[in-house]
């Protein structure tokens, strides 16, 4: 008796559950007022912020229960409250993500799965398979791929014009360019102009993605599968190589400034801008920052020179929704509508590339030679980030650049120490899950 009147209670409260939930929904759908929360980088200041600006209000007007709550800061702002937020079992609607927090945020259980109406979505053919599967993690789907954009060398073709220089391929080539453009206007001996700058900020979150393309150029990954376990894919020596480049720019060819160490892009950028240094490897984004600089029509987009192998950073950022989302199903519509055709391409266009392959079809896109043909063709050469959580073990890549900096640790050193970590990284929270 007792048996079946605990079934019986079992069962009403699932009945009561269900009945909520659907009370839920049908709230939810009734056209009462509902506020979608956006967490994401675009800045109403700058030309794609004002993008999405104009098609926030554009998507409200098309559904008047609807207000967008848009919420701006910097990735590691983002990255952050986003992982606290989680911690407190809260979190936006939609969701901005750099393609490499995906596999952290699953694991850390703060994302919805979206399997079921990406797949279903009649545009999902229309984005290639290597965006998506960063995007994915063990199958299943946790966002909509809304860039795919590579690294290249952005430089100042009126100084290599000026000084002779011929665009270079390779590392030998970078060094010897960069010590050319590095000069001394002033004949007070300290330069006004370098070569180029790196991010190496400890906090950097592009320094991480510089390194990246410098590591794959020697043949390396950085992770590979050995016996079932997960292992550092790059020796000591192919860690060397980087660091030594570094180093060698920084103290033997002095062609970086000495303030950048700990510069992030708020400070390369603006540098290239306003011409302390004359190359740096970016994305098609700087395409707004050349029509704000006097020295902008100058600004030419090559691929980045290499070690061993062309090889750049295949940059993909995906659009998500929070595992504690109040109106998920809004949210995806939100998605699937923002990164129709011609919104994505009309969201992109001042700054990142679309990944759809029809993009070319949209109305809105503009053909150009420097901002987007140099990095379409260099997609063939483009990296991922590794499909595992890896964020912490990127950090290391500067962490070791620091010590290299300041002279604490040779090039050598700081390749073990960070071949070391690595190692240890994987053993103790991806190999033991």
């Amino acid at each position: 008796m007792r048996k079946v009147l605990v079934l019986a209670m079992g069962l009403a409260l699932v009945a009561m559950y269900v009945f909520a939930n659907g009370q839920k929904e049908a709230a939810a759908s009734s056209g009462k007022p509902i506020k979608l929360t956006v967490w994401d980088v675009f800045d109403q200041t700058e030309p794609e912020g004002k993008a999405y600006t104009e098609k926030f209000d554009q998507y409200q007007k098309l559904h008047p229960d609807i207000t967008i709550e848009h919420d701006v800061m910097t990735y590691s702002q983002l990255q952050q409250k986003a992982v606290v937020a989680g911690q407190a079992q809260e979190g936006p609607d939609v969701l901005h993500m750099l393609g490499e927090w995906v596999p952290d945020f699953v694991k850390m259980g703060i994302l919805s799965n979206l399997t079921e109406q990406m797949k279903s979505w009649a545009d999902f053919d229309k984005f290639p398979p290597s965006t998506w599967k960063v995007a994915t993690i063990d199958g299943k789907i946790y966002g909509v791929p809304i860039t795919a954009s590579t690294r290249v060398l952005v430089y100042r073709s009126d100084l290599f014009d000026k000084y002779g220089i011929q665009v270079p391929q390779t590392w030998t080539d970078l060094r010897q360019a960069a010590k050319q453009l590095t000069v001394d206007l002033h004949n007070d001996g300290h330069p006004n102009e370098y070569g180029m700058g790196w991010c190496s900020a400890t906090t950097a979150v592009r320094g991480p993605q510089e390194f990246a393309v410098l590591l794959w150029s020697t043949g390396a990954t950085f992770v590979k599968q050995e016996g079932g376990k997960w292992v550092p894919g790059f020796t000591v020596d192919q860690a060397t190589a980087v660091y030594q480049l570094y180093y060698d720019m920084m103290f033997v060819d002095h062609s970086l400034p000495p303030s950048s160490i700990g510069w992030e892009w708020q400070q390369l950028d603006p540098a290239l801008q306003t011409g302390e240094v004359a190359m740096e490897q970016n994305g098609a984004w700087m395409a707004g920052r050349a029509a704000q600089a006097s020295s902008g029509k100058y600004w030419r987009t090559a691929p980045f020179p290499y070690d061993k192998v062309p090889a750049t950073y295949l940059e993909v950022k995906v659009d998500g929704v929070s595992k504690f989302a109040q109106h998920k199903a809004q949210a995806v519509d939100l998605l699937k509508w923002l990164f129709g055709l011609n919104n994505m391409v009309y969201l992109a266009g001042s700054d990142n590339l679309p990944s759809r392959i029809d993009s070319e079809q949209s109305k809105y896109w503009v053909p150009s030679p420097v901002w987007k043909s140099t990095f379409l063709h260099t997609v063939k050469d483009g990296h991922a980030m590794p499909p595992i959580p890896f964020a912490p073990a990127l950090k290391y890549t500067m962490d070791d650049l620091q010590e290299v900096f300041y002279q604490r640790m040779t090039p050598a050193q700081a390749a073990q120490d960070f071949y070391n970590k690595v190692a240890s990284y994987l053993d103790s929270s991806v190999n033991n899950q």
